[in-house]
């Protein structure tokens, strides 16, 4: 498999980048693979800065 190749969720088929179906199963291709590792590093982001930001003001919020 290579980077041009889209893998079917449903029967994990190698089909061909610009395919809109698997050419193994028929199902429809998706646009970008939900378990991609873009999509948990923008998950993992968007978690820590709102950690991030929940400390600080508790920080300032808390009495001493």
């Amino acid at each position: 498999m290579n980077k041009k190749d889209k893998k079917c969720l449903y029967c994990q088929g190698n089909n061909d980048e610009s395919a809109s179906h698997c050419q193994h199963c028929g199902m429809a291709l998706p646009e970008k693979h939900p378990h991609s590792k873009g999509s948990k590093i923008k998950f993992f982001v968007k978690v820590f800065w709102a950690i991030v930001i929940f400390c600080v003001v508790m920080i300032f919020y808390l009495p001493r």
